[in-house]
């Protein structure tokens, strides 16, 4: 892939491969988020940690039962299905893997709120199943890093929103302060973006971003050192695995998408210890 440029089909065929993967970790973790779980006291184990960040999020976007709720990049559903359960919300995830919405479908039916889920085939840069003034809050869990074009995201979003309505995020960014990268570290940045099929950005240009959509009320938070234990999670497991895999990769036992994605993961954690990536949590409300 380009520096500039994500391909759709490119990035779905990604996470598509890497699905095996996800699944051993589900069934590890009791359940089908695969994003980064935020430790604190009370929630000390990953599945646990996971299913925090959603909560977390939720609160911080206040939803409730009169909300309908449009998750994009919603992945295999896990998130939806929580805003369902925990909140009795409508929820409405795209995505662009047919392979994750039927694994988000069938997870909605496992838990009893197929009747408040909605997953549609859908890119969140053009959301042409999703009507004008429809839509209450835009979540996105680890969804906006998947954008080279973050302008046009929040376009749509604005165009879906109803007067008054919210978004709320969670994502990895570049952190204020990190200074233009070295070489290596620009290698290794451009290695986890084609890698995993995202695009990560200074915070601060996505708080611009916000400014420029049209959004108030913006609140940044800093979530990095909850999430910290998760991505050195992943590093530890990718320093065995990585290795493991370029071996059996050399007899095509082992994809290199596999390869380069537990590569990605630890350079991930490099940059999270050092500063140069922090995870945040960005709310916004529409005007009315």
């Amino acid at each position: 892939m380009a520096d500039d440029a994500l391909d759709t089909d490119e990035v779905a065929g990604i996470y598509d491969e890497l699905l095996e993967t996800y699944k051993k970790q589900w069934d590890h973790q009791g359940h089908r988020s695969l994003h980064l779980g935020y430790y604190d006291d009370d929630h000390t184990e990953p599945g646990a940690a996971a299913m925090n960040t959603m909560r977390i999020l939720s609160n911080a976007a206040d939803i409730t039962e009169d909300d309908t709720v449009l998750n994009i990049g919603c992945g295999a559903g896990e998130d939806s299905v929580w805003n369902a359960r925990a909140h009795g919300a409508t929820v409405i995830g795209v995505n662009i893997s047919e392979q994750q919405l039927e694994l988000a479908r069938e997870n909605a039916r496992n838990h009893d709120v197929a009747e408040r889920t909605d997953f549609r085939y859908d890119d969140f840069h053009d959301l042409s199943t999703v009507e004008d003034d429809s839509i209450d809050v835009v979540w996105g869990l680890e969804a906006l890093s998947h954008s080279h074009d973050r302008a046009v995201a929040l376009e749509q979003a604005t165009r879906v929103l109803k007067p008054g309505g919210r978004v709320a995020f969670t994502d990895i960014f570049l952190r204020p302060g990190a200074g233009p990268l070295a070489a290596e570290d620009k290698q290794k940045l451009a290695q986890i973006n084609d890698a995993l099929g995202i695009r990560i950005g200074p915070i601060t240009d996505f708080e611009e971003t916000l400014e420029s959509a049209g959004f108030d009320e913006i609140a940044i938070r800093n979530m990095t050192d909850g999430i910290r234990k998760s991505t050195k999670r992943r590093q530890q497991f990718s320093k065995v695995a990585g290795p493991v895999g370029k071996v059996l990769g050399a007899v095509d036992a082992v994809s290199s998408t596999k390869v380069a994605a537990f590569e990605a993961h630890s350079n991930i954690h490099e940059f999270v210890d050092r500063g140069v990536i922090g995870y945040y949590l960005a709310t916004a409300t529409l005007p009315v």
